[in-house]
Parts: C-alpha cells; structure tokens; sequence
C-alpha cells in the first residue's frame, strides 16, 4: 500500500514539474519557447504545423475552481494544428521543342522561396519553402544539377525532360525570430517537357533558280 501511495505521489511530482508527456503532441521535430511547445511533421508533399501550451507546474496550494458561467455564445476552439503544401514548381523551355541532333536547349523551373500563413493557437504562423537543390533528368540517362542548365541530345528520338526541386522548411510565429527548421524538407517534381530530336537533312535544298535574259556585263537583270 505504501509502494502504490509513493508511485502516485511520485508521478503527481512529475508531472506537475515537467508538463504533459512528450507524446501528447503529435509533432515529432519539436521546439518550444517558454511555455508553448511547437513542432512539424513532413509527410510526402505536406507539412503540418503544430503547437500546444505546457502549464508551469502548481506552487503553493490550488486555488479552488471557478463557478460555472453558462456562455451566451459558444467558445471559438484555437486550432492546434494545420497542414500546407508548397507551390508545385513547373518546368518550361524558351526554346523549339523540336530541335536538331546536337542542338542545345535551355531549360528552367519557377522554384523560388515562398511563405505560407496559417492561424494557430490565435497567432498568426509562417512556413517557408526555400529552394535548395534541383536534379534534372533529360530521359537519355544523363542528369545535371544546374538550375538552369543547357543540354544536347546524342541520339534522335523523343525524350522527355523534369526536374526535381527539393525545398528546405521551416517555421516560426510571427513576432519570434527564431526559425524551426524540419530536416527532412519536401521534394516535389515539375511537369514534363517532351523535346522531338531529329537528324539534320543530309541533302542541302536546291535554291530557287533565277531567270538572266541579258549578258551581266552589259546589262543588268534579275539575276546577275
């Protein structure tokens, strides 16, 4: 009787000392200012947002609870989470997408670093995507890192070129300059690009033949 008394003593000390149990929010990339606690989760091409307050442990003796009001209008709940998706980048050319074989093509992505706002716990939250890597793949099994790389294809054919844009997130209050940084980040791919390559005519064409009625020398006409 006196071990089970000392347990629940015991675990009344901890929790009045170190808050709710780590597993009480959902967010595994954790951080915390004061008493709120905040964290993210990245799930393929979404992020969510979480946050939570942890009370100070009780001093002194428990005021007594206060007398129950009966609302005049229900309570508006503070969400406790949210969840966001990156802008989906997308892959253009300003070139023929019919080309000649061994001719260069210029290809880019409109990847760029952007926020997201949200509400949370009543305070306004930013998530931002940045940028950090782009593997492009050009379908004749070679690839380039470059973010806007130029490329010519060895062989004639349909080949079709994407790219991979891999976004850094992060995430802070608005009002706190302290980032939370998730360091798995999100990898989103860009539409493809469908180059036809062909291979040059080996057959110059034959110019158009113009008409002389006169000598050149003594005269001139069309032609000379």
């Amino acid at each position: 009787m006196l071990k089970i008394f000392a347990s629940v003593c015991l675990a009344i000390m901890f929790w009045g000392h170190a808050g709710p149990p780590a597993h009480a929010m959902s967010c595994d990339n954790r951080g915390a200012q004061d008493r709120l606690h905040f964290g993210s989760n990245v799930s393929g091409e979404k992020v969510t947002i979480c946050a939570e307050y942890w009370w100070p442990p009780l001093v002194g003796k428990p005021k007594p609870a206060p007398k129950p009001v009966t609302p005049s209008a229900p309570q508006k709940v503070q969400p406790k989470f949210f969840v966001v998706t990156p802008q989906k980048p997308y892959a253009f050319t300003s070139g023929p997408q019919s080309i000649l074989l061994g001719q260069e093509v210029a290809v880019a992505t409109s990847a760029a670093s952007h926020l997201r706002k949200n509400v949370l716990l009543g305070r306004l939250a930013l998530v931002r995507f940045t940028p950090v890597r782009t593997t492009w793949s050009f379908g004749d099994g070679r690839k380039s890192y470059a973010t806007r790389p130029t490329h010519s294809f060895r062989s004639p054919g349909l080949f079709t070129v994407r790219a991979m844009v891999s976004y850094s997130v992060r995430f802070r209050f608005v009002g706190t300059t302290t980032w939370l940084v998730d360091p798995r980040g999100i990898n989103l791919q860009t539409n493809p690009l469908a180059f036809r390559v062909k291979k040059p005519d080996p057959k110059p064409k034959a110019g158009r033949p113009l008409l002389v009625l006169f000598d050149c020398q003594n005269i001139q006409r069309h032609g000379c």
